[in-house]
């Protein structure tokens, strides 16, 4: 297919080939999608969407990570000392006893 331009009636314009190729681009930018409306709204409105919604960031997320691992090391800890504890106090009441019936 062959285009010809009329140079006195397309000086300062573009020409027909290039309007043909922006029309995709056009109609892109005019036209409302569900995606686009999605993505400004949650741009305008996220961190109003992650206080209501209760979401965690990945920032708060690695922290109560830690916390958590820090916890578990606590308990594994308390377990181990209880144990230690409760054989203290059975040589405790073992002696005790010895004492009392004497």
């Amino acid at each position: 297919m062959n285009v010809y331009e009329t140079p006195d009636a397309t000086a300062g314009k573009h020409s027909f080939i290039d309007t043909i190729k922006e029309i995709p681009g056009y109609i892109d930018q005019r036209l409302p999608t569900m995606d686009k409306d999605f993505d400004l709204y949650f741009d305008q409105n996220l961190p109003a969407i992650i206080e209501e919604w209760g979401l965690l960031s990945s920032v708060h997320l690695t922290h109560l990570e830690r916390r958590l691992t820090r916890v578990h090391q606590q308990i594994d800890y308390l377990e181990k000392e209880r144990t230690a504890l409760e054989g203290r106090a059975a040589r405790l009441e073992k002696e005790l006893k010895k004492l009392e019936g004497l």
